[in-house]
């Protein structure tokens, strides 16, 4: 399945792709949950989508766009971490260990969530 970005950036473990840019060759799960996420929208036709103006989706800090692996996560400074878990409206627990299991626990919702649909 074929997404477009939406906001933020996409790592599909071989190229990050950008806002406006199609990812393609998704498994269908991955691209389901790059859309429940808001990152993307899927492209339901042959034909390029068209890029709205840049305007009227005002991009999100980075951090808060980009979806890490926990391995990923773990390896971000302090500051980073809180900066991440915050852009996903996540208070930062004061301890690193408490962080991680904090992005454990909301990464493990989203691919949960995707099981259900």
């Amino acid at each position: 399945m074929k997404v477009i970005v939406k906001r933020g950036l996409v790592d599909d473990g071989t190229k990050i792709y950008g806002y406006g840019e199609i990812v393609p060759g998704l498994s269908e799960k991955e691209a389901r949950r790059l859309i429940k996420t808001g990152l993307c929208e899927a492209i339901l036709s042959e034909e390029e989508p068209s890029i709205p103006d840049d305007s009227l989706f005002p991009q999100l800090p980075l951090q808060g766009n980009v979806i890490l692996s926990i391995e990923d996560f773990a390896e971000l400074k302090a500051d980073d971490q809180k900066s991440h878990l915050k852009a996903l409206e996540i208070e930062p627990a004061g301890k690193e260990e408490d962080r991680i299991a904090q992005y454990e626990e909301w990464y493990a919702e989203q691919v949960t969530a995707d099981d259900e649909d």
